[in-house]
Parts: structure tokens; C-alpha cells; sequence
């Protein structure tokens, strides 16, 4: 269903080229056609959905969450030609560098479906957990919210993240160009949440040696 084709392998270097500049933790890129997209999210659809915790609590921070989630989601069928797709073409895209900012291949074994109504108050400001490593990967395939990074808890410095349908929004996470900490994982939450919407999210954790 993806191909693998030199202009997607170019978008995403140019892409992994913005997020390794050392003032950059977030980019996005128009990357789907409108039929993958829609595959995407009539598979999406498909999916069992539970009510997600409505808070989460972290080093006695709490963040609320107001959306459906499918966790773990089912890595099968057009979502494992996607995650398959996108390690091996992110990769191939880092090789391509001059630097490459991974380390090591990976695998996105983490995957979760959202899927927020409208009106609803979306997530909080947060970071991804410090277990995912190399890059975070946000989908958006319907409906009409603002993805947004900041510069701390109370949203300074509040900037949309453009991930209409079709675009790909890359998010730097721990390993990623040798970032470390709390310095690779952008604050960002979803708010605005006017007319519904529903995203996938792909994370890589780091291999366990056996």
C-alpha cells in the first residue's frame, strides 16, 4: 500500500534534518495520499475502543485525558505494512544523512489509536514517557483539533503543530541525534477539538538484550 519511492525518502530527510537541529523537538511534513489516508482510517474505525484514564500522574504531575483509546492496538494488516514501512524508510532516510540520528534501527512495537469527540477538552500539555526512544510518530486521519508544542507546563510559548490529514508529525524522543533526558521529549498536547478527531501514534522502545 506505501511505496518506497526517492521523493518520500527525501521528504523524510529533509525532515529528520529540521528535527536534529538543536533548537527543533517537533516538525511535520505532508507525507499520505488521500487513499491511504482514507485505508487508514476505515481501518481505524474498525477498531474496540475504552474510555481512557482520565488523568494520568507522573513524577506528581497529573495530565487529563478526554478521548477513547485502542491500546494496544493491533499491529496487523495495513497498520503493520505502515509501521513496517515507516522503520525501514526513517532509517533509510537517516543512512542518507550525513549524520545519521539514530543509532540503531528500531521497531514501533508501541501502537495506540485515539479517538477524541467533539467538544471534547483533548490532552493535556505533557511528554511521552522516557521508555520511547529514537522518534515518536503522530497521525492524524480525521476530523479538526490543534496539536500543539509549548515551552513549559503552563503553555508558554503555545505553538500549532500543522497534522491535518495526510501530514506526518515526527516528535524527537531519547537517542534521537544523541538528545538525552528531558531535553529530547517536546511538551505538546491536543486541545480545540471542534469537530472530533482520530490519530494513531507510533513509539519505539529499546531492544532488551537476552
Amino acid at each position: 500500500m506505501f511505496d518506497y519511492d526517492h521523493k518520500r525518502l527525501k521528504q523524510l530527510g529533509a525532515a529528520l534534518q529540521r528535527l536534529a537541529h538543536p533548537a527543533k523537538r517537533i516538525t511535520s511534513l505532508q507525507f499520505f495520499t488521500d487513499a491511504e489516508v482514507a485505508g487508514l482510517r476505515m481501518a481505524a474505525k474498525q477498531q474496540e475502543f475504552r474510555r481512557a484514564q482520565g488523568a494520568i500522574n507522573y513524577q506528581g504531575r497529573s495530565t487529563f485525558q478526554d478521548f477513547d483509546v485502542c491500546f494496544p492496538a493491533p499491529r496487523e494488516g495495513v497498520f503493520d505494512n505502515l509501521a513496517t514501512y515507516l522503520e525501514t524508510s526513517l532509517w533509510a532516510a537517516g543512512q542518507a544523512l550525513p549524520q545519521n540520528p539514530f543509532a540503531q534501527p528500531f521497531r514501533l512495537e508501541d501502537f495506540a489509536i485515539q479517538k477524541y469527540p467533539a467538544g471534547s477538552r483533548g490532552i493535556g500539555i505533557h511528554r511521552d514517557g522516557q521508555r520511547y526512544h529514537h522518534i515518536v510518530i503522530i497521525i492524524c486521519l480525521d476530523g479538526s483539533s490543534r496539536l500543539f508544542g509549548c515551552e513549559d507546563r503552563s503553555g508558554r510559548g503555545k505553538r500549532t503543530i500543522d497534522d491535518r490529514p495526510g501530514r506526518m508529525v515526527l516528535l524527537s524522543a531519547p537517542g534521537f541525534s544523541n538528545r538525552t533526558g528531558e531535553d529530547a521529549r517536546p511538551l505538546h498536547g491536543v486541545d480545540r477539538v471542534a469537530q472530533g478527531r482520530l490519530s494513531l501514534g507510533f513509539r519505539a522502545t529499546p531492544a532488551i538484550s537476552i
